[in-house]
């Protein structure tokens, strides 16, 4: 369980670095560092439910979106911005591009509500598949 908890505070404290950048007006990595605050939450619900994690983004990603399935749309949305918020792009190829203010807001109030959620579970354990 102690690896869990710091999964937990480590997700909560990316988040709150995030929200610090981007109250202070500085976008440049605010989605990055949310995303990173997702990955950490899932990286504590994997361990709970499958008792490891997975190797990869994409693993990881694919599993959130089974175990918090109500959040599917929202976890896409947050692999895009963070690419985009990294490389300027949602994939290799494609059209170059910046976040909005509000899309990088969308990003961090999605993040908050997938943390709480993934709090909700570990405390009770019978919410996710």
């Amino acid at each position: 369980m102690a690896d869990l908890d710091l999964d937990l505070k480590r997700a909560k404290s990316l988040l709150e670095s995030a929200k610090a950048l981007y109250e202070r007006g500085d976008m440049a990595g605010v989605a990055g560092l949310a995303y990173a605050a997702f990955e950490s939450a899932i990286i504590a619900l994997t361990k709970k439910k499958n008792g490891t994690d997975y190797p990869s983004h994409l693993l990881r990603r694919e599993r959130a979106k089974v175990l918090l399935d109500k959040y599917q749309d929202k976890i896409d949305v947050l692999w895009e911005v963070r690419n985009i918020d990294f490389y300027g792009n949602v994939k290799i190829g494609s059209e170059m591009g910046e976040l909005s203010r509000d899309e990088v807001e969308d990003g961090l109030n999605a993040v908050e509500e997938i943390i709480e959620e993934v709090e909700n579970v570990l405390g009770d354990g019978n919410n996710a598949n």
